[in-house]
């Protein structure tokens, strides 16, 4: 993915062109601390002849570096990405999101900015054909799909998992409207007008717009057939969901959680859980590779298979 070789400084590019990008996860930079790979479920060191498990062979970041990345990152236009800052990162070309740490700027109660960088988790998106193939059995009947609820805790592969749920739609199932609600530029990573990342020939794909402008609008004016949206987490989010619901959309969504128990526990959720708004869950675990499935429940919470 050359977009990372463009944006991080020269003391990282010949280490960092060691490594199997195809299996990077993130890249923690902190100022003045050792930089840190995570590949699948594990973590090393970045040295200088590539991965390492000893913290005294690790390059550090210096603020300068850290400065460096941001600004290569906003094409040397920090004002230009300020409304992402200020919700604390950075999408670039081909879908990496920068997770940005710092000292945020309040005026009159509101968030103006972000300054004074101090680390940055640089998460790095995959395209992993086929990773959803199993469970399209358990989430589609008669051809119709069902709505469906994928949890995981951070970092285990749900952004990719819909990313190919969307691709696995269009098909094999020739869905013939699919709406990609894409926050934060991670699902298609649009640049240009053009998705960099591949979710399918039937998917419509906003960019940038809050959940609920995406359902109220986006509903109304494609009328697809099947919402797609990564990380349902605030209390307009679900009501969303529900409004898409009752207006016979089918939504594939995602959610921050360990299990089904730890839903259960999340406000609003309990809710959603008890009235059936959605008819599957789908948990996500790390093993080998992000993305991997721990079970498949029905909408009483009935485990269908593992």
């Amino acid at each position: 993915m050359t977009i990372l070789y463009d944006i991080l400084p020269d003391s990282m590019r010949a280490a960092f062109s060691r490594l199997p990008i195809e299996k990077i996860n993130e890249l923690r930079l902190r100022a003045n601390c050792p930089v840190v790979i995570s590949m699948g479920n594990r973590s090393f060191y970045l040295s200088h002849t590539g991965l390492d498990n000893n913290i005294s062979n690790a390059l550090i970041m210096s603020r300068m570096d850290i400065e460096t990345i941001v600004h290569k990152a906003s094409d040397y236009s920090l004002y230009a990405v300020n409304e992402q800052l200020k919700q604390g990162f950075i999408t670039i070309r081909g879908g990496v999101r920068i997770g940005i740490c710092g000292e945020l700027v309040i005026e009159r109660g509101i968030i103006s900015t972000i300054k004074n960088i101090s680390s940055l988790n640089i998460r790095v998106p995959h395209q992993i054909r086929g990773c959803s193939y199993g469970v399209l059995p358990y989430i589609f009947t008669q051809e119709r799909p069902l709505k469906t609820l994928i949890i995981s805790p951070p970092g285990m592969g749900k952004t990719t998992f819909l990313r190919d749920l969307a691709w696995q739609v269009c098909d094999k199932y020739h869905a013939p409207s699919v709406l990609v609600l894409d926050e934060r530029g991670e699902l298609a990573a649009n640049y240009l007008g053009e998705n960099q990342l591949d979710v399918g020939k039937f998917s419509d794909v906003l960019t940038g717009a809050q959940k609920s402008y995406g359902f109220e609008n986006g509903i109304r004016s494609m009328r697809p057939d099947v919402v797609i949206t990564d990380e349902i987490a605030t209390q307009d989010d679900i009501e969303m969901v529900r409004l898409a619901s009752r207006s016979g959309v089918c939504v594939f969504a995602s959610v921050h959680a360990r299990d089904i128990g730890e839903i259960r526990l999340k406000p609003g959720f309990r809710d959603l859980i008890d009235d059936q708004v959605f008819d599957r869950y789908v948990v996500l675990t790390v093993k080998d590779t992000a993305g991997t499935v721990a079970g498949i429940f029905d909408k009483n919470l009935k485990l269908l298979a593992l």
